[in-house]
């Protein structure tokens, strides 16, 4: 008779080793997002406007005593069908997940794609995200 094949028959040291490593520092928290509808409404009427490879972006320093950098992201539906509006969604949240430390502390931004066409793949969305920062100047080092 063959023997089964069982998942609690395996050593449990590759679960505890996951579940001690603290893993919160490489996701986007709560603290670098915009929630609020009048943070929303005074980085559009306030603050500054840049446009670059198909993108928008509305910017100004923020006002809180947070000092970390804050992003939100809108995307309309004339930019096309739910899976291209989400892709471009999770693309433009990595891409400021992965640099948020190479941004001013304390400037909150909104991210609005006009058309997907630059944004197919991470790299060329990385590469148009960060021009786009450059021309705003909101970038700590201005060598990129």
């Amino acid at each position: 008779m063959a023997k089964k094949c069982s998942a609690h028959a395996e050593p449990r040291e590759e679960k505890t080793l996951l579940q001690n490593k603290d893993v919160s520092h490489y996701g986007l928290t709560r603290n670098f997002r915009l929630h609020l509808k009048r943070d929303f409404e005074d980085i559009f009427k306030n603050g500054k406007k840049v446009t670059h490879g198909g993108l928008v972006l509305w910017y100004r320093p923020n006002l809180g005593d947070d000092k970390l950098p804050k992003m939100a992201i809108a995307v309309s539906r004339k930019l096309g069908h739910a899976p291209l509006r989400n892709r471009t969604k999770r693309l433009l949240r990595e891409v400021f997940r992965l640099n948020k430390y190479k941004i001013n502390h304390g400037v909150a931004f909104i991210i609005s794609p006009r058309e997907s066409g630059n944004l197919i793949n991470f790299h060329t969305t990385c590469k148009v995200v960060f021009e786009l920062w450059q021309k705003a100047g909101i970038l700590k080092t201005q060598d990129f």
